[in-house]
């Protein structure tokens, strides 16, 4: 049986109200190298394009996407985190909303989604990732990150960070490689996938042992019927 939502609600309202400086994604390692990887993937985005982060957090990426486009939207389940988001980004349109429900927005209304960190909490991603297409324009683009578990990294996990990293406080609750990430995002629909990977910022563990999968996808486009 599923975990009740109001449990799932009430989790994430206290994980960003007390866990802040833990979760924030400007304060990991690879922020650097995802603003990067964000600037080589959106430098092309007409600036009035309709771009949506989901699971937005607080904001780290939003304001980086805001950049690129005058049309930003961000949504994240927690109520008290998108409030504050309103408060500290008013040129930015938030709206609180659980991503394990159909998304409150119209098919085709967006040219790109940002996705980052998200995957990994979801019970249901393939869900999320189908209304994720639903929602993208034909032609529109896929940008996903998620924790990397490749060979290497998973056996220093079993030797070194199983505890940690299964314990029972953390809020990750999937886990993927390339290979199971490319294969429920064309599941749900896209193609044209590009994967690379990126690590925290420490130039030769980053080289042995990445930390984050990076996956830009495109929803195919619409081909009208003689």
């Amino acid at each position: 049986m599923s975990e009740p939502l109001p449990q799932i609600k009430n989790y994430y309202e206290s994980y960003w109200s007390t866990g802040h400086d833990t979760f924030s994604g400007s304060k990991q390692g690879y922020a650097a190298n995802f603003r990067r990887w964000m600037a080589a993937e959106l430098r092309d985005l007409p600036p009035d394009a309709p771009v949506i982060e989901v699971g937005c957090g607080d904001g780290s990426f939003t304001l980086d996407l805001a950049r690129y486009s005058s049309c930003v939207t961000g949504i994240d389940i927690s109520a008290g985190q998108i409030e504050e988001n309103i408060r500290r980004f008013p040129g930015i349109g938030f709206r609180q909303h659980d991503v394990s429900e159909r998304f409150p927005f119209a098919d085709g209304e967006f040219e790109a989604v940002w996705c980052s960190e998200v995957l990994e909490h979801l019970f249901d991603p393939a869900f999320a990732l189908r209304e994720m297409h639903r929602i993208l324009r034909p032609g529109g683009r896929l940008l996903v990150t998620v924790p990397y578990h490749g060979g290497l990294k998973n056996v220093l996990i079993a030797l070194f960070k199983w505890d940690e990293h299964f314990a029972a406080h953390n809020p990750h609750i999937r886990f993927y490689t390339k290979r199971t990430l490319s294969r429920i995002v064309r599941a749900a629909g896209f193609e044209s996938l590009r994967l690379r990977t990126c690590g925290m910022g420490v130039p030769l563990r980053d080289l042995l042992v990445p930390t984050n999968i990076l996956l830009r996808a495109a929803k195919g486009s619409r081909t009208e019927a003689p």
